[in-house]
């Protein structure tokens, strides 16, 4: 494929220390299936980490929003207060719009955590769960249910693969969205 893009998938994810070792590994398992998918040619995956030091980095992920012919994201409430993750998802849904296509056709979701408290936009969508190996705990990868996330990633992957298939051709003027997150939910209190 002789293109301007750059990446297969765009990772859209919430950073958090307890989770970023997990998000690695989930991403070097999505990595290896779906390059199995693509027929051995490797999947190009940009991660936020990937940005060196010194470098604009709320450009360069405007740039590799662009360069990228899909997005995976995971999901969880804390994704959809940040503005950043926020951003890109719009991104995507705004590329969605200008090609006339269906919502999230450019889009993979993972479901890190709950569902409640996301936006009605993101509750209609079919994602792929892995709250039940949402774990931050190392020992976690030499575990049995670690197995169990295996069994999830290989299929999805052959979703992501179809997206890509069909991902549309480059173009310069994709957009890039700026949003903000949702507000936090309150707690409310019964009265005593």
């Amino acid at each position: 494929m002789s293109d301007d893009y750059q990446y297969e998938v765009f990772l859209s994810y919430k950073r958090h220390n307890l989770t970023l070792d997990w998000t690695r590994q989930v991403t070097q398992r999505l990595k290896l299936w779906l390059t199995e998918e693509l027929g051995g040619r490797e999947a190009r995956i940009f991660v936020d980490e990937t940005i060196d030091v010194g470098d604009d980095w709320p450009e360069a992920l405007r740039l590799a929003l662009k360069r990228s012919r899909c997005m995976v994201c995971i999901w969880s409430p804390s994704y959809f207060q940040s503005s950043w993750c926020v951003s890109e998802w719009k991104s995507f849904l705004a590329r969605e719009k200008l090609l006339k296509m269906k919502p999230h056709g450019l889009i993979a979701p993972l479901r890190f955590h709950d569902g409640e408290h996301f936006p009605k936009e993101a509750t209609n969508v079919e994602w792929a769960d892995v709250a039940p190996f949402a774990v931050t705990v190392p020992a976690f990868w030499n575990s049995p249910k670690a197995m169990e996330l295996e069994a999830v990633l290989k299929p999805f992957a052959r979703s992501v693969a179809k997206i890509i298939e069909g991902a549309p051709k480059f173009r310069n003027d994709w957009p890039v969205v700026e949003k903000s997150g949702l507000k936090v939910p309150k707690i409310k209190l019964a009265r005593l």
